[in-house]
Order: structure tokens, then sequence, then C-alpha cells
């Protein structure tokens, strides 16, 4: 604790002996050169959300999505998700909240954890469980059981680290 001390104190006399003080530094960004990186979804905010029963002529009962009204608000919008990215089959990948062995699909986590993507271009082969930040075009899903529940359309990747 003396030492964080000790170097605030040093960073505080350095900045008044030198004269650089936060209202003396100018600088300027071009706001389209930044990439955001903070989330804007999250997955504890996709959680917003029940299920109602409904029957299904093909599957007999079925159990369909009651979305918040703070979903429904972020639909249609661009967002950054964070997550790992899953490949379904050789062109559809997913992103999960949670890495394979406890995502959906394997009956440990509700279809809320999983988001469907749509990638702006082909983003090549990308390995199972690789953590990425990503953002697109939100989409949610109350109707097509066949379908996600959530969707990314024209999904770009900001950031990626490979397993």
């Amino acid at each position: 604790m003396k030492f964080v001390v000790k170097l605030f104190l040093f960073f505080l006399y350095a900045g008044l002996v030198t004269g650089l003080h936060a209202e003396k530094i100018s600088f300027s960004i071009d706001p389209g050169a930044i990439t955001p990186t903070t989330d804007t979804l999250t997955w504890k905010f996709l959680n917003q959300l029940e299920y109602k029963e409904q029957d299904h002529e093909i599957y007999g009962k079925v159990y369909l999505p009651e979305f918040s009204n703070a979903i429904f608000k972020m639909a249609g919008k661009e967002i950054i998700i964070k997550g790992y990215i899953i490949p379904v089959d050789n062109k559809n990948y997913a992103l999960s909240k949670n890495v394979y062995a406890a995502c959906f699909f394997c009956g440990k986590a509700g279809p809320e954890t999983v988001i469907g993507l749509q990638f702006k271009k082909d983003p090549g082969r990308i390995k199972m469980d690789s953590h990425a930040t990503i953002k697109g075009r939100f989409i949610i899903n109350a109707t097509d059981v066949e379908n996600w529940m959530y969707l990314l359309d024209d999904v770009e990747i900001l950031n990626i680290r490979e397993k």
C-alpha cells in the first residue's frame, strides 16, 4: 500500500513540476476511426425473458420466448457482445455465453445463451471456443422454432482470441 501511495505522489509531483495539467492537454480523435470494444448487450440482459407453452402443428407443444420490453427496444439495432464462437456446421456459426462443453447444445444452458450469426463476409475457418467480441444487427425471433431465438446479421469480428 505504501508503494502505491508513493507512486501516486511521485506522479502528482512530476505533473506539477513539469506543468502537465489535464486542462492543458488537448487532442482530437476521429470518431470514425474508433472501434468500440465495450458490450452494448450482455448475456444477463438477454436473459430478460420468459417462455410460454404453445401448440405447434409439427412439434406438438413448444415453448416460445416472451421478450422483455428492453429486449424489444434493442431489436434492429447494431450491438456489440462478447462470447465463444461455436461452429454449427461447415458454414454456420453461433456465439455462446459458454464454451461448447457447457453450452446450450449440450443441455447445460438455455436457448437465451446462444445467438445465431450471419457474417457480413466469409469469416474463414474459426476454431471452436474462440473468444470473440463481435458486432452486428440484433434480431429477435419469437415464432420460428426452427431458427435461433436471437440472431445477429451483418456480423463483423472486432476482436478474437483463439484457444
